[in-house]
């Protein structure tokens, strides 16, 4: 056996051991004396990637390639680093040469999986994903990838039929559980029992024995809190993080907020400029941030992602913090015992609630959420039926939310009023084949295919908000509501509809249209739906009376109420942590 084979033998060791850093000396050792060696190179990259230390990865990928330009692993890893670092539209040409220099490899597969998605060109993502499963049918990377590339095309019972195929041949598989848990919230039924279930499992197998942390010592008068998130960015968390950061009291509370965000943004900066402290942190490795946080002496812990992508559950495993909690980021339980509480309020999670989480409920009551209006929103127009001749229904939620069971009462609701229109805007659908096969579904359900107009994202936030001009009355989908979309329909003068569903994920409308004072929007079953949006539809008056009023009823509302906000979670933090 060479050298060379010698060394990269002992670096993949390392690697699956976990030992990231011992690979990386052993490497750095190595190409002191070949310091062009494509192969040392290429695994350089590889270990970077680990390390999160992504540019670093580019700078070696970038020599292995050109040390070894006809070979496809050496490629895929270029092209899957360019990818990570957001440079998709230029990874996508040289992993699909990738491809083709190494077909049966897993790894391209993976990389333009990711590329793909991050332009949002969903079927190719499936249509990639299942190409490599063929050849590699336990890859756990392109299992999870191809359940987020049905989910996005809208087809969540699918995506549940494959995480869960999956998972049953490898039930110790932590990250499978996981996505498995997260696409269960967008089945039109949803099970309580078996979402629960299903978050357990992936606690029990990142968190078989979760102990308490000791208190830190020395505590200060000051409570310090951290939120951990990937979302503290333009994103939707960011909306009702904002008003806690803008208004806690800066005398009794700390706030310090770790963000893994792997790009931050002007919301980023305000956001920054508004808590005490801000550790840009989405390069540490798990155990590293754990530490930090204990360094920090953080009395409590909040996670602000649930299982959505990115999140730092793992993190939370570990108990950097004596006492933790999940709020506003995801709307199911975490599974994790090492989270001890989960906060929420009476609308979204009424008593007997209690029985569908591991965490103890803190509810904040009147509402779990404070909206941060956007502060460039053009103001509200006329309802666009009095000048076009025809009511438009309409959602801009993500196509995740687009079930079967919501395709099928919204055809009905079309065919309930005659000329009606709908519209749908979300980023998955900037690709072509998913906006047929999302008009397809309709026509399916029995619906012209001229009354579905579908478009995909817009260029900033004030034309999507404009885009809201376009609409009479907003449908929220169920069982998984609306939260952001639903807020901004009504801060520009759309009404909400909503259906009280059994679980949080579909109940947050109840909890929004109660806050704003609109309870009659709010439907108890399906039949109920239907008959309070196509009654709506039929009254113009109505229409125009909450296009003229909706805003300033927000604005004055317990949902825009920042100050009272913060005084009900400093109260609630007292409850978890004491004093």
């Amino acid at each position: 056996m060479s050298r060379l084979q010698t060394t990269l033998q002992q670096v993949e060791r390392q690697l699956s051991a976990g030992r990231l850093d011992e690979a990386r000396q052993l490497l750095l050792r190595a190409l002191q004396k070949e310091p062009n060696s494509g192969p040392l190179c290429n695994a350089m990259a590889v270990t970077f990637v680990m390390l999160k230390q992504h540019e670093q990865a580019l700078f070696y990928a970038q020599k292995a390639a050109k040390a070894l330009p006809d070979d496809g692993e050496v490629a895929s890893t270029l092209g899957s680093v360019l990818a990570i670092l957001g440079r998709a539209a230029e990874a996508v040409p040289i992993l699909e040469r990738a491809i083709s220099l190494v077909p049966r490899s897993p790894n391209p597969r993976l990389g333009i999986a990711n590329a793909l998605g991050a332009l949002h060109r969903h079927s190719e993502v499936v249509e990639h994903c299942r190409a490599g499963l063929v050849a590699n049918p336990a890859d756990q990377d392109l299992t999870v990838k191809l359940t987020l590339g049905l989910l996005n095309c809208g087809q969540a019972e699918e995506a549940v039929k494959v995480s869960s195929q999956a998972l049953a041949q490898r039930p110790g598989d932590s990250t499978l559980a996981s996505w498995r848990a997260f696409a269960l919230n967008y089945l039109p039924d949803p099970d309580p029992v078996q979402i629960r279930e299903a978050h357990e499992q992936y606690g029990r197998l990142i968190d078989p024995a979760p102990g308490q942390a000791p208190r830190p010592a020395g505590r200060s008068e000051q409570t310090r809190i951290g939120l951990v998130s990937p979302d503290l960015r333009t994103h939707s968390v960011a909306f009702f993080v904002e008003p806690l950061l803008r208004h806690f009291d800066r005398s009794r509370v700390e706030i310090i907020c770790y963000s893994t965000a792997k790009h931050e943004d002007a919301t980023s900066q305000r956001l920054k400029s508004l808590a005490s402290h801000w550790r840009p942190v989405a390069n540490l490795p798990e155990p590293e941030l754990a530490a930090r946080i204990r360094a920090d002496r953080v009395d409590l812990l909040i996670d602000l992602a649930g299982h959505t992508s990115d999140n730092s559950l793992p993190v939370f495993a570990l108990r950097p913090a004596p006492v933790q909690a999940t709020w506003c980021g995801y709307p199911a339980t975490t599974g994790l015992r090492a989270i001890d509480y989960r906060l929420v309020d009476s609308l979204t999670d009424p008593p007997g609630s209690e029985s569908h989480c591991v965490e103890r409920l803190i509810r904040l009551d009147p509402c779990f959420l404070c909206f941060s209006p956007p502060p460039d929103a053009p103001p509200p127009g006329p309802p666009p039926s009095a000048s076009s001749g025809h009511v438009t229904f309409g959602s801009f939620n993500t196509l995740l939310k687009l079930n079967t069971h919501v395709v099928e009462i919204w055809a009905r609701l079309l065919n309930r009023v005659p000329g009606s229109r709908l519209l749908l805007k979300a980023t998955q659908l900037a690709d072509k084949r998913v906006r047929e096969w999302t008009v397809e579904r309709f026509v399916k359900a029995g619906v012209d295919a001229e009354r579905v107009e579908v478009v995909q994202a817009t260029a900033g936030q004030k034309d999507h908000l404009a885009l809201y001009s376009r609409l009479d009355i907003a449908l929220d989908p169920f069982a998984y509501n609306g939260t952001t979309t639903t807020c901004e329909a009504m801060w520009m003068g759309v009404p909400v509809v909503t259906l009280k569903g059994n679980l949080h994920a579909g109940r947050v409308g109840v909890s929004l249209l109660n806050a704003i004072g609109t309870p009659e929007l709010i439907a108890g079953d399906v039949d109920h739906y239907i008959e309070l949006a196509a009654s709506l539809a039929a009254d113009p008056g109505r229409l125009a009376a909450y296009r003229g009023s909706l805003r300033d009823r927000i604005a004055s509302s317990a949902l825009c109420d920042g100050p009272a906000f913060a005084r009900r979670f400093e109260s609630a933090v007292r409850a978890m942590v004491g004093g």
